[in-house]
Parts: structure tokens; sequence; C-alpha cells
């Protein structure tokens, strides 16, 4: 069965985080989707212990200057207990280690956590992702967005 990227969001899952580090974002996140029973017990010290070995911070400045830029935080899919796409909305940026040149610091303004529930599927999500990042203008416009309401409907369109 083919999953719609419609059907990887949910507004309920879009969270807007005052955090001062990536750890501090990942047991706020956690926490909360644990309350959703999304993740398992363990998800909080996966997540984050995988992000020391297999930094998933996007430098976007390449793509366009003055972009905002992104991680892409995941873990294994016995953590998961969904599989879907969690959007954080940083108040201030937090540094993560960047995906492609792990030793290179980024300032990270978005989130976006793949819960992924199946063995297979990581790869589609992380390929709408990559383009979703890269097109146009899609990053300045998320940046004017106010509401977690208004960055489902611009996701999902």
């Amino acid at each position: 069965m083919s999953t719609r990227i419609q059907d990887l969001f949910r507004e309920d899952l879009i969270f807007f985080e005052d955090v001062l580090s990536k750890e501090e974002l990942f047991k706020s996140i956690g926490k909360k989707l644990l309350q959703k029973n999304l993740v398992n017990q363990g998800y909080i010290d996966a997540i984050t212990e995988r992000e020391s070995k297999y930094p998933t911070g996007l430098d976007l400045s390449v793509v366009k200057a003055g972009s905002s830029n992104v991680a892409i935080p995941h873990t294994e899919v016995n953590y998961c207990n969904w599989k879907g796409i969690v959007i954080a909305r940083l108040k201030e940026e937090v540094i993560f280690h960047d995906m492609i040149s792990p030793d290179k610091s980024i300032p990270v303004r978005y989130a976006f956590f793949i819960l992924n529930n199946e063995k297979n599927s990581q790869t589609n999500i992380l390929s709408y992702l990559m383009s979703f990042f890269t097109a146009g203008d899609k990053m300045s416009r998320l940046d004017s967005l106010e509401t977690g309401k208004e960055i489902y409907e611009f996701v999902v369109s």
C-alpha cells in the first residue's frame, strides 16, 4: 500500500518549540509523541543516540541564501508506532551537525521528525522532504506562516 504524502502529516503534530539544544528538543517532542502513543519508551534515547552518530542537519543556504536550515531526525522502526512526519519550528535556532559534512555545525530553525514503523519506506519520505526543502521559495514561505494550521495546509497542498 503506498502512502500519500498528505497522510504523513497531521495538524496536531506541528509544534512550536522554545528550546536551547537539540537534546532539549528531542526530549520535548519525544514526550509529546509518547503521550500520543506514536513512539515507545526508548524513542528519546534512540533518537538522541542516532543523531550523535549520524547527524541530520541540512544546510539550505547552498540552495538559497538566507534560507532557514532544517534537520531530519529519525530513528529505527522499532521505536515508532506510526508512520509520518512531525514538524517542529524552533523559536530560536539550535545547533545540529550537518549530514553531509558532520564536522560542520549549522543553526537549524525547523526539525522534520520522521516516524516510521515500516521497514522499507524511509527513502520515499526522505526524498519527498528533500524535494520540498529545495523547491523554489518553499522554505521562505514556511517562515512566513504563523499557525500550525497554516503550516499544515501548506505542507499538504
